[in-house]
């Protein structure tokens, strides 16, 4: 028998020069607290006085209402969570910055020639299986859709054999959970829904082998944010939002298909073809100069995406499909798809 071949090869296309420094770097993360100033801060303090009165106590008269009666204006204020890509005097920088990025963080197109041990459909089969995890921790579309980027650009530069291929699958999910959730699920949750088949520290070192490759930049843009985008610039109904959301997680599962498209095409892709569906328009002339995209551009895109729509019943991986069968997505998956799309 030959020598065992390694569950992971790098095969980039520019060595990483910045690795040995950041190494260096986090061993200097290891000091003590005189090197974080704490012991300063607290020997610092003077002796304590006491408080003096102020002129206008607070009233606690709470006149004729019960006690219990609060006014809950500034706490729900406060409360209400802001989507910063929703800022209207920040969007066409927002979107400029989203195109940029998109760029910068695409995957290969053609990577999985490289990979001598996992397949297309390998692949299909974890992103099936972490649609399935999402689902099972109510985590957010968008955490699904970042884990399947750090997914495809760490097998862009690295050959991994198919027995670490959940590792690094379970990896990319817990570091999309930890950047785009409020509340992301615990690392030994993420152990047990690979049935114990990886150790917590094998997650953890695979999770520290995603950063290295990634460079850190997990701030991807996603089909999700650019559907954001088009939907403030051309307001849609519920249910082609949610068409629009379900056809974008569709193109996921299919690398060879829709690797070779960016994030803000496949997304324009699918807003038109749910905005059809769903009400018969088409992509508008505003839409076209907003994004810069014309139906025309757009229309390689929209044939593979109808064409995904039309077999998505007869696709082997149904836990999308599955999944926008629920009344909060409006049932949009059983939705049948038209038979032709006007692409002019």
């Amino acid at each position: 028998m030959g020598n065992k071949q390694p569950a992971f090869t790098i095969h980039m296309d520019e060595p990483d020069v910045t690795r040995q420094k950041k190494r260096m770097m986090s061993k200097r993360m290891s000091s003590s607290e005189e090197a974080l100033g704490l012991k300063t801060a607290v020997a610092s303090m003077g002796i304590r006085k006491p408080l003096t009165p102020i002129d206008n106590p607070m009233d606690l008269s709470f006149g004729e209402g019960s006690p219990s009666i609060m006014d809950m204006s500034i706490v729900q204020e406060t409360e209400q969570r802001i989507n910063v890509n929703h800022v209207p005097d920040y969007i066409e920088d927002i979107y400029k910055y989203l195109r940029e990025m998109e760029v910068k963080c695409k995957p290969k197109a053609g990577y999985m020639k490289k990979q001598p041990d996992i397949t297309n459909n390998m692949r299909a089969i974890l992103v099936d299986w972490l649609v399935e995890v999402g689902e099972e921790y109510k985590l957010q579309n968008e955490t699904l859709h970042l884990a399947v980027n750090y997914i495809d650009r760490f097998l862009s530069s690295m050959s991994v054999l198919r027995g670490k291929l959940q590792l690094l699958g379970t990896a990319a999910m817990l570091l999309a959970s930890k950047f785009e959730e409020i509340y992301p699920p615990e690392v030994a949750e993420f152990v047990y829904i690979t049935d114990d088949t990886y150790t917590k520290k094998q997650v953890l070192r695979m999770e520290h082998l995603v950063l290295k490759v990634l460079s850190f930049d997990l701030a991807a843009p996603t089909i999700n944010q650019f559907l954001s985008q088009y939907f403030l610039h051309q307001p849609a109904s519920s249910q082609v939002e949610n068409l629009a959301t379900y056809l974008g997680e569709l193109s996921l599962i299919d690398a060879e298909t829709y690797l070779k498209y960016l994030p803000s095409v496949i997304a324009a892709a699918a807003f038109h073809t749910a905005n059809y569906t769903i009400s018969g328009k088409t992509w508008t002339d505003s839409l076209a100069e907003v994004t810069g995209y014309t139906i025309e551009s757009l229309k390689p895109c929209i044939m593979d995406l109808h064409k995904t729509y039309q077999t998505a019943a007869q696709h082997t991986q149904q836990s999308i499909r599955e999944k926008y069968k629920a009344v909060k997505y409006h049932a949009v998956s059983l939705i049948d798809p038209p038979e032709t799309l006007i692409l002019s």
